[in-house]
């Protein structure tokens, strides 16, 4: 059974971003260096994050900076390509499967190039978590805009 969010989907419209979210989910900002990273979490271990990487890398090497990260961490790490699309661009993607805690995990990684910097989103959960999870996660990253290319 899914979870009806529908009543509680809200705008956060910061960072030259917009995107949608269920207001009963944490939202938190970070800085590191120049870039911002956004993350919005659930009451589990799901979370979803956009990083605004100001020095605008490819989205290949954003990703695969990650997919690296998750290969060194996890000896299991299963790297899927996957067609996806953020902030209404097609973007460069992967999924990664990986077992943590004797639980099945999955990573979904997607990445897009603006004319301001480059949109990293990487959203993660557990097999349980994404039975009910997953359209909200996917709705959140498909709900991206960046705002420069919104005018």
């Amino acid at each position: 059974m899914n979870l009806d969010f529908s009543d509680c989907i809200v705008p956060y419209n910061k960072h030259g971003v917009v995107f949608l979210y269920p207001d009963i989910w944490q939202v938190e900002e970070e800085t590191d260096g120049e870039d911002v990273i956004i993350t919005v979490s659930s009451t589990g271990t799901c979370f979803w994050t956009l990083r605004i990487i100001q020095t605008s890398p490819a989205p290949p090497q954003a990703v695969e900076s990650c997919v690296t990260a998750f290969q060194e961490e996890y000896e299991d790490a299963e790297v899927e390509q996957v067609n996806a699309a953020l902030a209404e661009m097609p973007a460069y993607s992967r999924d990664v499967s990986f077992f943590c805690m004797e639980l099945l995990n999955t990573a979904a990684l997607r990445s897009v190039r603006t004319s301001d910097f480059t949109l990293l989103v990487w959203w993660q959960a557990t097999s349980a978590e994404l039975d009910e999870l997953r359209p909200v996660l996917d709705q959140m990253t498909e709900s991206v805009r960046a705002t420069a290319l919104m005018d």
